[in-house]
């Protein structure tokens, strides 16, 4: 470097640190991985959840390790600490063969903007030169041609930044593979892979590649980043109230909404911002405080009693993304309602039941059946083979048929008790009664039939009544259940990614309560469900509303309790 001032890490890593809270070691993780003063792997590994802020933060150190630096004096440290690098959208390329044209061609243009020429035309011109001679169809390719657009500026360093890499339609597990020996084969290249999903141990089919996990903000975190800001400005409202009470505002914001559906820090400063004039609409309407004293104001515990339905079903709203605003709404309403004489077809009227997204919705339906299914059955009902004689099929058919034939039998003692049945005249013994379509199998018709299979004389009671069941079973389960699986197996994410979030959802909502008080999910422990928390006593049941959303993501809850009906 001749000597000249260079950036050191640590001042760079300090000056992000301040933009991006709380983000400290992956800052300094990845200042030191990408420094352009020191050699760096051939690949890295960047990995979290979505809005983690690892694109941010990464975006951020290579464009501060860009910046030109004009220290002391001296003309010639301005390019001292250029890193060159370029960044790919892998969800915006459909193909491999998208991918490898659009890496070569952000190689080039990244490899053209960090190089020397005498002027711009001389830049432009070997530009469109190597972009008319450089082809590649085949990751096979994509060293050499790397390679050659690198040496021919005489790049000693390039970052390659692969984000979303995990979202790739085609390729699979190879594609991923090859693209990790990239760094090995071209010498001046470190790949950058940006993932979503936790990866796998040796995903790249390469060791000793460094990690960096970016976490999800938790609650402490995410109100001191929201509390580090300044409350919006309404007028009407002074900045010492606002100020005062802007911090038990996000906190009890987070802890209503933002907890419980396990958003991110972009929805969480979306929610506050949306909620705040409506939470302080008093103070700025000049509205009287409740109370005979005339002294008394507006205080943040005022304003909470004032504004609980905020907090509870008006505040959900603002969690749904919409893609017409309430304005627009509002103003097509009043346009058309005046003008047009023919009524607007009724939408169906909503569920009474309250609704899930997909994913926990089949979670919850899962561990419904792992509590009242007997582990004993798990292998007639879930399992794809059977280890004894008989197939798994002949086994349903005869739970079917056993099932089948107590129904009947208790239909029709229920019929003969009817004063209706008593007082109509027989008919006919030619006549034949006709079978109804659907069979209706009541508790005590199953109850009988697990009863009676069962050597102990207890599997009714066990199936009623909703027994605990370990992790291990539900996420088996889970998996017999899914009615839409992945079965690429690049491109399908890990357990911890997909259901341990939303397990995390459901216990706090407290529809999964663990057994034992241990703070780690482990697959020996034991979970209890408590659907009843969710709807109400005197019209609705657990099961029932479980039922309700299980068919709504095509999952019969019935099939899998009764065996099914041939």
């Amino acid at each position: 470097m001749g000597g000249f001032p260079l950036r050191l890490p640590d001042e760079l890593a300090v000056t992000l640190s301040q933009q991006w809270p709380w983000r400290e070691l992956q800052i300094r993780q990845l200042v030191f991985l990408l420094s352009p003063a020191l050699p760096s792997p051939p690949a890295i590994i960047i990995h979290g959840p979505q809005d983690s802020g690892k694109s941010s933060v990464l975006t951020a150190l290579l464009t501060a390790y860009n910046m030109e630096l004009d220290m002391n004096g001296y003309p010639e440290a301005k390019h001292s600490g250029i890193l060159p690098y370029a960044v790919v959208k892998c969800a915006e390329c459909i193909t491999v063969r998208h991918l490898l044209g659009k890496i070569v061609s952000v190689v080039i243009s990244g490899a053209c903007a960090s190089a020397v020429f005498p002027n711009e035309d001389a830049r432009r011109v070997w530009e469109e030169d190597i972009r008319a001679r450089t082809r590649c169809d085949h990751v096979s390719s994509l060293p050499s041609v790397l390679r050659d657009t690198l040496d021919s500026v005489g790049c000693g360093k390039f970052v390659l930044v692969l984000d979303g890499i995990d979202g790739l339609r085609e390729g699979g597990q190879m594609l991923l593979a090859a693209l990790g020996r990239l760094g090995e084969l071209v010498q001046s290249i470190c790949v950058v892979f940006v993932m979503k999903t936790s990866p796998r141990p040796l995903s790249l089919q390469v060791a000793g590649i460094p990690h960096v996990h970016f976490p999800p903000y938790s609650r402490n975190e995410a109100i001191s980043i929201l509390a580090s800001s300044q409350p919006p400005q309404l007028f009407g409202l002074p900045t010492e109230v606002a100020q005062k009470i802007y911090p038990p505002f996000i906190s009890t914001v987070y802890d209503s909404l933002i907890g419980p559906t396990a958003s991110t820090i972009p929805v969480f400063r979306s929610a506050c911002e949306k909620l705040w004039p409506r939470f302080v609409s008093p103070i700025t309407n000049n509205e009287k405080p409740p109370g005979v004293n005339p002294r008394v104001q507006w205080d943040f515990s005022r304003l909470l009693v004032r504004n609980r339905a905020l907090f509870q079903h008006q505040g959900e709203e603002v969690l749904v993304h919409h893609i017409i605003n309430d304005e627009s709404r509002a103003l097509t309403t009043n346009t058309t309602t005046p003008t047009s004489s023919i009524p607007l077809p009724v939408s169906k009227a909503s569920s009474p039941f309250p609704s899930l997204p997909y994913l926990p919705t089949l979670i919850l339906t899962a561990a419904f059946l792992a509590a009242h299914i007997p582990p004993r059955l798990d292998t007639i009902f879930f399992s794809k083979f059977s280890s004894s004689s008989l197939s798994a099929r002949n086994k349903r058919a005869h739970h079917r048929r056993r099932l089948k034939v107590l129904s009947q039998a208790q239909a029709q003692d229920q019929d003969i008790d009817t004063p209706e049945a008593i007082a109509s005249p027989s008919k006919s013994p030619g006549t034949k009664r006709r079978k109804s379509k659907h069979t209706k199998i009541t508790k005590s018709a199953l109850s009988s039939a697990l009863a009676s299979s069962s050597s102990t004389g207890n599997a009714g009671a066990n199936f009623i009544n909703p027994r605990p069941f370990p992790l291990e079973r539900l996420l088996a389960i889970y998996s017999a259940i899914d009615p839409n699986p992945n079965t690429t197996a690049a491109t399908r994410k890990p357990v911890a990614d997909t259901v341990y979030p939303e397990l995390a959802t459901l216990q706090r909502l407290r529809l999964l309560v663990p057994t034992s008080s241990a703070v780690g999910a482990d697959s020996a422990e034991k979970w209890c469900l408590n659907a009843s928390v969710a709807v109400s006593s005197d019209s609705t049941g657990p099961s029932e509303w479980i039922a309700e959303m299980a068919r709504g993501i095509g999952v019969e809850v019935g099939e899998y309790l009764a065996g099914g009906l041939d």
